[in-house]
């Protein structure tokens, strides 16, 4: 399942503070910056939801400003539906590949760095396709009002809402 990775200060001088957020496996780095409350990745041209998903790609978020609410859907987790906040400065985001997901940042955008783990011999275009929930029906029932509530992480924290 997804998971919250804790890491460490290691170093405090007069209004400087140094972390170490190395992910040991990393082999790949993202920077993704959104402008304002950016939806990613966007919603279809009717509306419904869309969603990446990376067969042979772990991401590993870490929100370096802003924050930003994932939605992660995967069938094989007992609960496949969650729904976790990102606020920056707290613990990065693992998604293991094979999960469904989409983000929405806050109304001033968000800064993530990902310090992804791809696979041997993956592409780009392979990784970063987007995927209707239109077009794929136990996603669309899964994400929809009618099904079983999504489990929460962290959205209890109500200073991002604002």
């Amino acid at each position: 399942m997804f998971e919250l990775i804790s890491y460490q200060k290691f170093r405090d001088t007069p209004k400087v503070r140094f972390f170490d957020i190395t992910i040991g496996t990393s082999n790949a780095r993202d920077l993704v910056f959104h402008d304002g409350p950016a939806v990613s990745p966007h919603d279809s041209p009717t509306g419904d939801w869309q969603f990446y998903l990376h067969p042979h790609q772990e991401d590993n978020l870490l929100a370096v400003s802003g924050g930003r609410t994932f939605y992660l859907v995967n069938f094989q987790w007992e609960n496949p539906y969650h729904i976790v906040r990102l606020d920056a400065g707290k613990e990065i985001l693992r998604i293991p590949p094979g999960t469904f997901h989409r983000s929405i940042s806050d109304l001033h955008g968000s800064l993530v760095l990902n310090q992804a783990v791809r696979s041997v011999n993956t592409s780009i275009e392979r990784e970063f396709r987007v995927y209707n929930s239109a077009e794929i029906p136990r996603l669309r029932w899964v994400t929809s009002q009618g099904a079983p509530a999504p489990r929460q992480h962290g959205l209890e924290r109500r200073e991002w809402a604002a």
